[in-house]
């Protein structure tokens, strides 16, 4: 779970994609796109933290480093792509924003005086991508989680931009 070595540099490439290619094998071996199989559970719960940092903070550091790559990893990319559509809870409440994970690292590694100057290069070119506008077939997407989640939460507004407004 360790993004820097000693020195405040990003680990080795080849560390990250082990890492990832052995869970990318976990999740393969389970059947479904979750870590037990076709069900959310507590072994999804606990993965979140870490691979959810992951999809957000390691594209920073090396080229073509990227978590949620369905050639490289195509398991993890149907796990991710399932916490986003199949788990309202987690869709609508808990996932971070990857903005916000990225700027985590400028308080961490090189010794906590900001990052790389290569990665940070990174993290600029990685938050135009994020300042698109969504189209209508996401913002749809979104909504429908949204209406699902709220299903058993009458005290929630229609949207959850009203929500945010409260």
């Amino acid at each position: 779970a360790f993004l820097f070595d000693w020195g405040g540099e990003p680990l080795w490439k080849s560390e990250f994609e082990s890492v990832l290619s052995k869970t990318d094998d976990l999740l393969g071996s389970s059947g479904g796109p979750f870590f037990c199989g076709e069900s959310f559970t507590a072994a999804d719960i606990a993965w979140v933290p870490f691979l959810e940092r992951y999809a957000a903070q390691l594209p920073c550091f090396h080229d073509g480093l990227n978590p949620r790559d369905a050639m490289a990893y195509p398991h993890l990319n149907k796990w991710y792509e399932a916490m986003e559509t199949t788990v309202p809870a987690y869709a609508c409440r808990v996932r971070g924003n990857p903005s916000s994970w990225r700027k985590v690292l400028t308080m961490a590694g090189y010794g906590n005086g900001g990052v790389p100057p290569a990665v940070g290069e990174r993290m600029d070119d990685l938050g135009l991508e994020e300042g698109r506008v969504q189209t209508e077939e996401e913002r749809c997407r979104d909504q429908g989680l949204w209406d699902e989640y709220r299903e058993t939460r009458p005290y929630l507004a229609e949207t959850p931009s009203a929500e945010a407004g409260r």
